[in-house]
């Protein structure tokens, strides 16, 4: 993980525990996990991840703890066809949930997957499932902690009005003009 969102993370824990009354609902960075309790099956942008925070709850995110996270990667056999994840579920890691729906991270590349929404089908009836950033940083720094949570999360809800406190809704390439 690279350092500047190692530092961004325990930033924001830290402001999120400072007012724990009024964020518990919608946002917890929970503490990291040693890297002994972390199985060996994980990949390691995610063990590295849960270095720093072992779960994440941010608004419309969920990044689950060591035991639940074991226990959805059965979830990946039960995968729609179209995608080919429960072909190859060797090839994957069900990294967390976005709006009850999954991410999957694809472990020979570390690029995170969705199922975007191009209808107002169900998930698993879209077929629509594609790459959404070629990295865990990345979409951790874009779409968790940035401007692209109002894409494909909400921007109208308390984890948006945490980050537009924080001063992270504003694209990159705004902030250099």
């Amino acid at each position: 993980m690279n350092p500047d969102l190692r530092e961004l993370i325990e930033e924001l824990r830290a402001d999120l525990v400072a007012d724990r009354d009024n964020t518990v609902s919608w946002g917890n960075l929970s503490p990291g996990a040693s890297p002994g309790t972390i199985p060996p099956t994980v990949p390691q942008p995610v063990r590295e991840l849960m270095e720093v925070t072992e779960g994440i709850s941010a608004g419309g995110f969920y990044f689950p703890h060591i035991p639940t996270s074991t226990k959805m990667q059965g979830e990946l056999e039960d995968m729609p066809e179209y995608t080919g994840v429960a072909a190859e579920s060797s090839e994957w890691f069900y990294l967390g949930r976005i709006k009850e729906e999954p991410l999957l991270l694809r472990r020979d590349t570390g690029a995170v997957w969705y199922f975007p929404e191009v209808s107002t089908d169900e998930w698993f009836m879209r077929e629509a499932f594609q790459q959404i950033a070629p990295d865990l940083d990345s979409f951790l720094g874009y779409y968790v902690f940035g401007a692209g949570y109002a894409e494909i999360g909400f921007d109208d809800d308390d984890w948006w009005r945490f980050l537009e406190e924080q001063d992270l809704t504003t694209p990159a390439e705004e902030e250099n003009e």
